[in-house]
């Protein structure tokens, strides 16, 4: 990665780290405060409202930016992930504004069968492209498709704590069934098979990065 890639990659981890940070700042009024007064009590324009509302995944995005940037890149790639970056960012406000605010089984429901049927792809192909991977390249593949596995079923376990059995979109059904002890579980096993799935797909790219790192070293030696 060059300097301008490595100069935005720490731009962009400042951004979320304030994020973090402001949010922790906030969390005393959030518990007691409804979002809505929130915001009339805050500038929505402010810079402190905005980097809690939207620091954390710009951020992000902009390290991704600044990573992709730190080495050679088509000009229509970069502006590719610019936009993407941009809509993941408003993605907390667009969607209800295109979809709405109130429950929707379909909506919910295509969503979860949509998710099914691309994690499902991604297995196939991934299960193509280890075939085809050297034996010494194998392992950081595997690695990945275990981190791809942990997020799956994370994202599985979301929907359950959400909806049924957990009901946290319907907290009236949630105290009548007394399920909120079983929605904390959830969220906590969603926590740690996140952890686990960024670590082995942390593990996979590093050991693939330092395999072709390798790979080429040995060629330019012959």
């Amino acid at each position: 990665m060059n300097r301008k890639g490595l100069w935005m990659f720490a731009v962009g981890a400042l951004v979320t780290l304030t994020s973090v940070i402001i949010g922790n700042s906030l969390q005393a009024e959030l518990r007691n405060v409804p979002v809505d007064a929130l915001i009339q009590q805050h500038d929505p324009a402010s810079v402190k409202f905005l980097a809690f509302a939207f620091g954390f995944p710009l951020g992000l995005g902009i390290s991704l930016i600044g990573a992709l940037t730190g080495s050679e890149t088509r000009v229509g790639r970069f502006w590719l992930f610019l936009c993407v970056v941009l809509l993941a960012t408003s993605a907390a406000s667009l969607v209800p504004v295109l979809w709405g605010r109130q429950l929707s089984a379909t909506f919910f429901g295509n969503g979860g069968y949509g998710i099914m049927l691309l994690v499902l792809g991604c297995i196939w192909y991934w299960g193509r492209y280890r075939a085809r991977s050297p034996q010494a390249a194998r392992l950081a593949v595997d690695l990945q498709g275990i981190g791809y596995l942990c997020f799956a079923i994370g994202v599985w376990n979301i929907c359950g704590t959400a909806t049924m059995p957990s009901f946290a979109l319907e907290p009236d059904k949630m105290l009548a069934l007394e399920s909120q002890a079983f929605a904390i579980g959830q969220m906590k096993a969603v926590m740690a098979l996140f952890i686990l799935g960024w670590l082995f797909t942390l593990l996979g790219l590093r050991l693939g990065a330092n395999q072709r790192v390798a790979d080429s070293e040995s060629a330019e030696a012959e």
